[in-house]
């Protein structure tokens, strides 16, 4: 091994000993301070000291930063230059005045000197008219110096939290790299939250959202190399994310919804996304060549086609959308996803190839998968199981010739699948009954989520009361019958269900997923109480929680034969499981059904009439291993939601 040289270590230890971090306040800071010892009050300032090495970190406050960030210094491998937001949010927009308005017939109107290039609203987007006089009830323009706007009959625009978008984008770079990028929000910017341009380097991003922003969410440009690990891109006017050129770019743990032409563009290049959700646009995912003008020798550039990797993604279309399209040229690696929905769910047009393995494919409304270019695919689950493929259409009942035709989907199934929130719970084809299809991971061992949960204890937002060692300390009431011995619980001075364990426990900014258990006299099928629980989700990715609500540990000496409770229902159409897991955490599902009644209902499950629908985890005995036992129910969640269900005159029969 060489020594350095003596020039190079000194650099290095002059690099560290500068490395500084400069705080900015927008409330409590002033320009003129130093950013050390007491903060800045604009972030423009902070940029002006940046040095490798260095950090700017925000203070976050009750309202945003309304600045752009245009980070142009390099940052190096051993010292690079981070960006903190703090949990900060830099807006690109100006509010509206409350005053000064004028009316005319119905549109009013104020000076705005700087054109206004969108205008929002808190979580929504005005329309844009033609002409002035033209606006219909919430639309507006700009037009000479003056911003117009038609309220609803009966209101004015000091009614409207009205934010004037005037900046082009939020996080700006050119050239520059060795930049890490954390903790903030970037909205309501005429171009891109996140724009970076001409990388010689990388850069990462940590924890970031880019929302309700006049083009993309986060777009990297020419041969740009992002790292981006814990992110939203949603309700953006054209797309999540778009990256162009021969960009590189890398997401997981991300979240992409609503946006109004693409969830995802990625049009040339080299991507990969892992453990995502895209929903909510006429197109989920886009995969296409590049169009990148004046590169050297562009026609010999192996990445202007599009070659991407799609890897645990969650694809979730309406009717008239579109899941995952590839066009000309573009190659997609399609892994362990899950793509619901749409006209087509794959989408694979002439002169482009698509990869599929181990992936769900369900609920086209033409088809699952429509290719006219090369389509490869092997241990996939599709239903109901229509494939179009160089123009011939293969129906369910003709899935064995659509095998033979292609060589595609030998160990493949045509199923329907069942989940518990995305995870995959009931399906002849898994692992644990014996087929070919394992969500988790092609040939190797179950990581689900049974698998992870089998551990001794698992964490959760509720410490779990004692265990039980005797019936009465979890309020059940014995009684012998000719099946067994029937335990009741009245929910009236002790709660025996009540211990939250919600999955992932903290969202990707860590916030922590908020529960209690209660005893309560709100709700009540018997008696005068019932079992209570409400859980709080924190916004942001990721998008879905499964709540796993457990009983006690009931000390049964005896399998479970039946279970009934009475739930208290919202009708959400939310998806719950019911399920037991015994002594070494193998668990017995239930099919899964939906929350589509208000009020009392009583769920009952008769295991010997009804076996479950999976059992996973655990040592694979494949019988009810005790004591103790567990009742459990599993519950599907967005994020953002306040949940709450009681839990009310459990019955459990034990076998004899």
């Amino acid at each position: 091994m060489k020594s350095l040289p003596i020039a190079l270590l000194l650099s290095l230890a002059s690099l560290t000993a500068h490395a500084a971090t400069y705080r900015v306040d927008g409330d409590a800071g002033d320009d003129a301070n130093d950013g050390l010892a007491a903060p800045f009050k604009t972030i423009a300032r902070g940029l002006r000291d940046l040095r490798p090495g260095d950090t700017l970190l925000l203070t976050k406050l009750s309202h945003p930063y309304r600045e752009s960030i245009p980070v142009m210094v390099h940052g190096t491998r051993e010292a690079p230059i981070i960006i903190d937001g703090g949990g900060a949010t830099i807006s690109g927009a100006d509010p509206a005045p409350k005053d000064g308005w004028a009316d005319n017939e119905g549109i009013w109107s104020v000076a705005q000197a700087t054109k206004v290039e969108f205008l929002f609203g808190p979580d929504c987007r005005y329309e844009m008219a033609k002409a002035p006089d033209k606006l219909k009830p919430l639309e507006w323009a700009w037009q000479t110096g003056r911003l117009y706007f038609r309220p609803a009959e009966g209101k004015t625009p000091a009614d409207y939290d009205l934010q004037m978008s005037v900046r082009i984008s939020g996080i700006m770079t050119s050239g520059a790299g060795e930049i890490i990028v954390r903790n903030l929000t970037a909205m309501h910017f005429y171009n891109d939250g996140f724009n970076i341009h001409s990388g010689s380097s990388p850069m990462w991003f940590e924890n970031i959202r880019g929302l309700w922003n006049g083009d993309e969410g986060f777009s990297c440009h020419e041969n740009c190399e992002c790292y981006v690990r814990g992110a939203e891109f949603s309700h953006n006017y054209w797309h999540g994310i778009a990256d162009v050129g021969i960009a590189r770019s890398h997401y997981q743990n991300i979240v992409c919804r609503d946006n109004r032409s693409k969830g995802i563009w990625f049009i040339g290049g080299m991507h990969s996304v892992s453990d995502a959700e895209v929903s909510g646009s006429p197109i989920q995912i886009a995969l296409s060549v590049s169009d990148q003008q004046g590169y050297p020798r562009f026609e010999a550039m192996p990445l202007r086609t599009s070659v991407t990797n799609l890897r645990s993604v969650a694809v979730r279309s309406r009717p008239d959308e579109i899941g995952v399209l590839l066009t000309p040229n573009a190659q997609g690696v399609i892994e362990h996803c899950v793509i619901q929905g749409g006209k087509a769910c794959l989408q694979v047009e002439d002169g482009a190839s698509a990869y599929t393995l181990n992936s769900i494919l369900a609920g086209g409304r033409i088809a699952e998968v429509v290719a006219a270019g090369s389509y490869a695919a092997e241990a996939n689950l599709y239903f109901p199981g229509r494939l179009t493929i160089k123009g011939t259409a293969y129906q369910p009942d003709q899935f064995a010739a659509y095998v033979a035709a292609t060589g595609n989907d030998q160990k493949s199934v045509v199923e329907e699948p069942q989940f518990v929130g995305d995870t995959l719970v009931t399906s002849k084809a898994s692992r644990a009954t014996g087929g070919a299809f394992n969500l988790y991971g092609f040939g190797g061992p179950d990581i689900g989520l049974e698998r992870r949960q089998a551990r001794p204890e698992e964490p959760g937002v509720t410490a779990p009361l004692p265990a039980a060692t005797q019936l009465a300390s979890t309020g059940g009431t014995p009684q012998k019958t000719e099946a067994g011995e029937l335990i009741s619980y009245d929910f009236e001075t002790i709660n025996p269900w009540g211990r939250i364990f919600p999955e992932p426990v903290k969202n990707a900014a860590g916030m922590e997923v908020a529960g209690k258990a209660e005893l309560s006299a709100e709700q009540a099928h018997g008696g005068a109480k019932s079992g209570k629980i409400s859980v709080t989700l924190p916004p942001a990715a990721p998008g879905r929680y499964l709540l796993k609500l457990f009983s006690e540990k009931m000390p049964y000496t005896r399998p479970v034969s039946a279970v009934r409770v009475w739930v208290y229902g919202d009708n959400s159409g939310r998806q719950f499981t019911l399920r037991l897991r015994d002594a070494g955490g193998e668990c017995f599902y239930r099919a899964p059904a939906v929350m589509d009644w208000t009020g009392w209902k009583q769920i009952a499950w008769d295991v010997t009439a009804e076996p479950p629908a999976n059992i996973v985890g655990g040592n694979d005995s494949k019988q009810q291993d005790c004591p103790p036992l567990e009742i459990v129910l599993d519950v599907s969640a967005k994020a953002g939601e306040q949940f709450v269900v009681y839990l009310d005159d459990l019955e459990v029969e034990l076998a004899k």
